[in-house]
């Protein structure tokens, strides 16, 4: 008895883990508090069941100027009657003795009550193992991935991952090795919770404190004897967190978050510190095992708030209006513009001045057509008065054929179209048909409907090539969920996902709308041809029966529309049928969002959901009314892209000008500048073509074969390779790689690419020379052919002094051509 004492005295003189510090003085209160209106509390009563049970309450003030605060951590409360209720730090409420009480909070000069009744406080509340213990795991982190829920375990002890399979946990907790793990005749010497609190050596360290929740009911479920659940255990139906999304002002920098899960008995229980926090940015904000809040800056997160399998996120902004800001008021061209300024201001950040012509004919250029202007069409350009030429440039450029090599090129390039998978034939022929259907703007849920059901001969037919590409209907259901509907899946493979929604059960009913999806060789009459280019194409068709099994449930899955439920499909029918009305219809929250955000991605140079292919709730989006707006005005033009180009690069947010200013230079989320970017590897190899006047030579492709022309990246040009041009063999515009390296360096310094071009007595240097053109004209025309503009006068004085000053002329301009070829004016689109 003794032992036990000591041990448990032990535990509880451990800490549990900080919690975030509002101030503790008087002064510092105050100032938080401030002068409210009126100040609201949640719940307005409550009533506490048994001694399992708990209440965590929420202040929140209203001020004249219309914000709120929340006011939880700077209230003060006073208790009538203490013998019934312990009001512990944050304003956590939990029984101690029947009866009722009346709680009198405090705060900025007002005070409000809470009727508070506890009962049953004599009948016995057994601790749940799985309401209570495995959420306690989950709280501490314990089956997380990088710890026990990793497959394969660690040191010896597996958790399911986040719990999701608690009949295991039991198993391992109660049985594997002995039991050593817990002990009921005594609980405190338990390894689990040992561990657990720090109390003997653990490679995770301290996970929670004993007297926290989780300590505590993982040393009750132990004292009462390690008890499994009920077979007909109420499940959880829904989980509220209040009080919901806040946008809070400076100095309220905390929020407080009150959890309440809802049973399929309809009880309702507070599991508020039984909750899983977790920041979306942790750099903005954070908050602790509490659910208190804290910001570390302004902006904006969303808090994702995960009991058992439940998710919610709340999104919380917080503001600190810049001394002395006034809103610019920029003109607004277009609904763009009225929702990214709308939160521009909201934030306090002023959008940058417009850039300059040179600047926007290059980057429309760019972003439209994947090259740069000619000197002849820039000069036109800057040469035009007239106030509507940037949006008549927009109309011109979207009708370029060019418009559809590049859009082409970059759904070519996430549909993953390479000879090494459909042949060359194939990745011709697939190229060949999005270039099609971009340049007679086919709507784009049409191009998709084509692609999800086709069939037959995937030479006779490229979109079938879809289904040579991934052929399991696994890998069809992530691929399909991540190009066209955002959604990453691959973690609900193996378990729930762990912060989605997303279930096993999702991802094997969405695998079985391709279970029938069968391929098989071409037929071939007489002799199959022989040798490496003899590959023939192969038939994808639909077979008569096909089922997908959920492995952990054995359960034979029914096609499902993620984030719906299960479809009814026509017997005999083409599943696939079915899932691509749904897929790119209106009642889809999906499709429209993906596309647009993709579009806004490559126009803009980030996503208003990054990564462009992750949406989930504990990813929000850098504008929700700008990406609504969007996906709202795609749906009505009949999913018509070129009009959804026209309203980004018309409005006057994509104008805007790279260069920062005071309020927006630590701005990367909210669009108020111009993004720079490295061009991609088939825009710069272009770019230098052009800009030397001479084109590339590809291996069995006629002269004058552009880069972004190419049907895949099998040219093996070591320029292209070495600045980023994908493999296509992932579904992820990630896999283009934009960073720079040292690789990419040695190329535009001294690369054969480079240096081949520029020293080539047939460029456009040479013809300029030969032609005994000025060295200003000369000048001039190299700094419009690469940079669209003229000269500076100091660039002029410089380079022209270079030139008078070398005797041989020749490689005089060489080195200027170099030099202009290696600025980051050239190399990024800005």
């Amino acid at each position: 008895m003794t032992r036990l004492c000591t041990a448990v005295a032990v535990l509880l003189a451990l800490a549990s883990p900080a919690l975030a510090a509002p101030p503790a003085d008087p002064a510092g209160r105050a100032e938080v508090a401030g002068s409210p209106t009126a100040v609201e509390v949640f719940p307005t009563n409550v009533a506490l069941t048994g001694i399992r049970d708990a209440r965590q309450l929420v202040v929140t003030g209203r001020y004249a100027d219309g914000t709120v605060r929340d006011l939880t951590p700077v209230t003060t409360a006073t208790v009538d009657n203490p013998a019934v209720v312990d009001v512990q730090e944050g304003l956590y409420l939990r029984p101690k003795a029947n009866g009722s009480a009346t709680l009198t909070l405090a705060v900025g000069g007002k005070t409000v009550q809470v009727q508070v009744v506890a009962a049953a406080m004599d009948q016995p509340a057994p601790v749940s193992f799985r309401h209570h213990v495995v959420a306690a795991m989950n709280v501490g982190g314990c089956n997380m991935g990088a710890c026990h829920g990793t497959p394969s375990g660690k040191n010896g002890f597996k958790l399911s991952l986040r719990g999701f399979d608690p009949a295991a946990d039991y198993l391992m907790l109660t049985r594997e090795q002995f039991g050593r793990r817990t002990d009921k005749h005594s609980p405190a010497q338990s390894l689990l919770l040992l561990k657990g609190v720090g109390a003997v050596p653990h490679e995770g360290g301290q996970r929670f404190g004993m007297t926290s929740v989780p300590g505590e009911v993982t040393l009750a479920w132990i004292a009462e004897g390690l008890k499994d659940d009920p077979a007909n255990l109420p499940g959880v139906k829904s989980v509220q967190v209040a009080p919901g999304p806040r946008v809070l002002k400076t100095p309220a920098k905390w929020q407080q978050l009150a959890v309440v899960a809802t049973f399929t008995d309809n009880k309702s229980l507070d599991v508020t510190r039984l909750t899983n926090f977790s920041s979306s940015d942790p750099s903005v904000a954070d908050v602790n095992p509490a659910g208190l809040v804290e910001f570390k800056r302004p902006g904006e997160v969303a808090i994702l708030c995960r009991y058992l399998e439940e998710m919610v996120a709340v999104r919380v902004t917080y503001l600190e209006p810049r001394e002395g800001f006034v809103w610019p008021n920029p003109p607004e061209i277009n609904y763009v513009d009225t929702h990214t300024f709308a939160k521009l201001r909201m934030m306090s950040i002023a959008p940058s001045d417009l850039c300059t012509d040179d600047e926007y004919v290059r980057r429309a250029y760019l972003d439209a057509t994947g090259r740069i202007p000619t000197p002849e069409e820039a000069r036109a350009f800057l040469a035009d008065k007239d106030a509507q030429k940037r949006a008549k440039l927009v109309d011109k450029l979207v009708e370029q054929p060019e418009f559809a090599d590049l859009w082409a090129l970059k759904w070519a390039d996430v549909l993953r179209s390479s000879r090494k998978t459909i042949q060359q034939k194939g990745s011709y022929g697939m190229q060949a048909w999005l270039r099609g259907h971009f340049a007679r703007n086919t709507p784009f849920d049409a191009v998709v409907r084509d692609i999800i059901t086709s069939s037959g001969n995937t030479y006779a037919n490229p979109p079938a090539n879809y289904y040579r590409i991934a052929k399991d209907p696994q890998s069809l259901a992530e691929t399909t969920a991540q190009l066209f509907l955002g959604v990453r899946m691959q973690c609900a493979k193996c378990h729930n996902h762990p912060f989605e929604r997303w279930t096993q059960d999702d991802y094997y009913g969405m695998a079985a709308w391709f279970a029938r999806v069968k391929q098989r060789p071409e037929g071939v009459i007489g002799t199959r041809p022989a040798g490496p280019n003899a590959a023939l194409a192969e038939v994808v068709f639909v077979a008569r029966d096909g089922e997908v099994t959920q492995p952990r449930t054995g359960k034979t899955m029914r096609p499902r529309f993620i984030g719906v439920g299960d479809a009814d499909v026509p017997a005999g029918a083409d599943r696939r049928d079915t899932l691509a009305v749904w897929l790119t219809g209106p009642e889809n929250p999906f499709f429209a969002k993906s596309v647009v955000n993709r579009v806004w991605f490559h126009l803009m140079g980030k996503g208003i959901v990054d990564p462009v292919d992750d949406f989930r709730e504990s990813n929000p989006a850098a504008n929700d009314e700008l990406l609504d707006a969007l996906a709202k005005d795609f749906t009505r033009n009949k999913f018509d892209l070129k009009l959804l180009v026209k309203a980004i690069m018309k409005s006057r947010t994509y104008q805007l000008s790279a260069q920062p200013n005071e309020t927006n230079r630590d701005d990367t989320k909210y669009f108020s500048h111009a993004v720079t970017k490295l061009l991609t590897a088939e825009q710069l190899l272009d770019a230098l073509c052009d800009v030397t006047a001479l084109p590339e030579k590809f291996p069995g492709l006629p002269v004058g074969t552009r880069a972004i022309q190419l049907p895949d990246g099998e040219v093996n040009h070591p320029f292209l390779k070495t600045f980023g041009q994908p493999a296509r063999e992932l579904a992820c515009e990630c896999e283009r790689e934009s960073d720079g390296n040292l690789a990419q360096a040695l190329q535009l310094i001294n690369g054969p690419t480079v240096n081949d071009k520029i020293r080539n007595p047939n460029n456009r240097l040479a013809k300029l020379l030969a032609a005994k053109t000025t060295d200003e004209a000369v000048l001039a025309e190299l700094y419009m052919a690469a940079l669209s503009r003229e000269p500076s006068a100091e660039e002029r004085r410089l380079a022209l002094a270079h030139v008078e000053r070398n005797a041989d002329k020749r490689k005089a301009w060489e080195d200027v051509l170099w030099a202009l070829i290696n600025t980051r004016e050239f190399l990024f689109r800005h």
